[in-house]
């Protein structure tokens, strides 16, 4: 047992920096996350943490868009508010062309388990930035990676304006 838990341990993605992020690369999740509920948790560190610079694929974002309808008929708010509130998250989007060179390694990294991951693992090795996701298919990229739960833990530990 002990050593199954060393293992799993050791295959955590968490930075070892004490430190914030200066940027994230953002997963479809959190971003639906927001969407879904602007009081949460992943609302509060896209509109509390203005040292965080967020970076996003175009991919990503016609991922979000394709669940819009449904979302919006979950929690009964029109989709055109919806898209309006996605439109206005602090995201830079990146197109194919500013990761293009990291694609290869991120499929060889991550795309047998998931496909859809491999844009946004191609942008943070780019940028040389950790991945905000609660989806656990990062924890093998090995790249930094936060869940939601951590990021905020992180942010309240060093110190960030997350409140």
């Amino acid at each position: 047992r002990a050593s199954r838990k060393r293992r799993s341990l050791k295959g955590s993605s968490a930075p070892a920096s004490s430190e914030p992020p200066k940027r994230l690369v953002v997963a479809a999740n959190p971003i639906l996350s927001a969407l879904l509920n602007e009081r949460g948790a992943a609302s509060r560190i896209f509109w509390r943490t203005p040292a965080i610079e967020f970076a996003t694929t175009a991919y990503t974002i016609s991922e979000v868009r394709k669940y819009l309808p449904t979302l919006a008929k979950a929690i009964a708010r029109s989709q055109e508010l919806l898209d309006m509130s996605l439109r206005l998250l602090p995201l830079a989007i990146h197109d194919r062309r500013a990761y293009r060179a990291r694609l290869g390694d991120a499929q060889r990294r991550i795309g047998e388990r998931d496909p859809n991951d491999v844009d946004s693992l191609a942008l943070a090795l780019q940028l040389q930035a950790p991945i905000w996701s609660n989806d656990h298919d990062f924890s093998v990229a090995r790249v930094p990676w936060f869940t939601t739960a951590r990021l905020l833990a992180q942010l309240q530990a060093g110190g960030a304006s997350e409140t």
